[in-house]
């Protein structure tokens, strides 16, 4: 379980750093989880495990940036409605996106260091 939490933590920190680059960013989260599934290392089940993980490890995050930016334009006089309605469902839609490609990407990830050593 250490290595399948130590990967997930690796998928996120990766994911995050690979949201920066242009064009990368569309595959993110599929490139954040096949590192982590490759780490965690434990088949299909371990790379389900990581992967979740990965999920549950952005939701924080993605909340967070989501609750400052509802914070800081709340109060401006055109968009601030706009924004607060907006943010919650944009990163209801990051955080699918993150889960759905991480998940996969950590499964092929895990399935590829199985047959590395196989």
């Amino acid at each position: 379980m250490g290595r399948t939490i130590s990967g997930a933590l690796i998928g996120m920190v990766c994911t995050i750093i690979f949201y920066f680059i242009p064009v990368v960013n569309s595959v993110a989260p599929f490139l954040g989880g096949l590192l982590a599934g490759y780490y965690a290392d434990g088949g299909f089940g371990g790379g389900l495990k990581s992967g979740f993980l990965m999920t549950v490890f952005m939701i924080i995050p993605g909340f967070l940036l989501g609750g400052v930016l509802v914070t800081v334009l709340r109060d401006a006089p055109v968009l601030g409605g706009f924004v607060v309605a907006s943010t919650f469902i944009i990163t209801i839609v990051i955080i699918a996106h993150t889960a759905i490609t991480g998940i996969i990407g950590s499964v092929i990830g895990a399935l590829l260091a199985e047959r590395k050593m196989g």
